[in-house]
């Protein structure tokens, strides 16, 4: 086992934004993997936070630094958004492999070493996802059994998936350098958002997303760009998925079906938009009500839910018979 970790220096790339409260047990999460800090290129890339983390991450490497191969820590003096902090930390990576966590997420004490041995073991991979535990708010483990079969897809057939439906796996990737490198890096395009554009242009490039049957990170679910406990929506983030789906639409003589289902995605969309605005973009019994009811104006997104909540709870009631 020592000769398949000692081999390689991975990057662990981490971004923080207004991460004080969270960063100290990301990074002691890296601290501990059993890849060895000593085999861990560590980079930081903080998007110009107005509260105290880069203050904190200081403290922490005065400590810990040595601890790697080498730490690089960049303190952004201007907000560059999402994609933009990912890139500036991606560039400045000076491994084959980068492994990206958000700063208010964990490392399972394996990730690293379980990655890079998944990566020898299949050198064809070049971008590859793991499961991950959720845990705050929510608490499950993901992707589910039927998003499983994604992965088994081609890359034509992933990236057709992704224009239409999508899932939660961007906190598990594990990414070669010359890979993000030969695509032009992250779309800073869209400000709030760099994972679905990212797996839309690797896809589209010929790129194959894989899969590692393994738990590797643990995902914090609380205030985020995407999520909150107050408003309504990110009004900014609903905008940049509108425009990614308009970006990446297909001709409706095509794939009439698939051309349907864009049609009902842009309603959602759209629709919540209208919702933020009646409710001022507040959460509420009445923003939640007119949620629920816009559901059932995508009969066929509808559709494709219930079979998947089917299909994960047969899947697993069998398997806990088998136990």
């Amino acid at each position: 086992m020592n000769n398949e970790k000692d081999s390689q220096i991975v990057t662990v790339a981490v971004i923080t934004y207004n991460s004080a409260d969270t960063i100290l047990e990301t990074l002691e999460s890296i601290l501990v993997q059993s890849y060895g800090p000593e085999n861990i290129e560590l980079i930081i890339s903080d998007d110009a936070s107005n509260d105290y983390t880069a203050k904190v991450i200081d403290k922490w490497l005065k400590i810990n630094e040595t601890y790697f191969s080498t730490v690089n820590f960049i303190a952004n003096p201007v907000n560059k958004g999402i994609p933009g902090n990912c890139n500036t930390a991606w560039k400045a990576s000076t491994s084959n492999w980068i492994k990206t966590i958000a700063g208010d997420d964990l490392l399972e004490e394996c990730c690293i070493l379980e990655n890079i041995i998944y990566v020898k073991e299949q050198p064809e991979c070049r971008v590859l996802f793991s499961k991950m535990e959720w845990f705050g708010d929510i608490q499950k483990i993901t992707p589910e059994p039927y998003d499983l079969r994604f992965f088994k897809l081609s890359a034509k057939d992933q990236y057709s998936y992704m224009k239409y439906f999508s899932f939660n796996f961007a906190p598990t990737s594990f990414i070669m350098r010359d890979v993000l490198n030969a695509i032009g890096f992250a779309n800073e395009k869209y400000k709030t958002i760099e994972d679905l554009p990212l797996w839309l242009k690797l896809t589209s490039q010929g790129y194959k997303l894989d899969f590692l049957n393994s738990l590797t990170v643990r995902y914090r679910v609380s205030e985020s760009v995407s999520k909150s406990n107050t408003q309504y929506v990110n009004v900014s983030f609903l905008y940049d998925v509108i425009q990614i789906n308009k970006d990446n639409k297909s001709p409706f003589l095509n794939n009439p079906i698939s051309y349907i289902y864009r049609i009902e995605q842009l309603t959602m969309l759209y629709a919540k938009l209208l919702i933020s605005k009646l409710c001022n973009n507040k959460k509420s019994n009445l923003s939640r009500l007119l949620d629920r009811l816009s559901f059932f104006l995508r009969p066929f997104h509808f559709y494709w839910a219930i079979k998947r909540r089917c299909f994960n709870f047969i899947l697993k009631a069998k398997l806990t018979s088998w136990m």
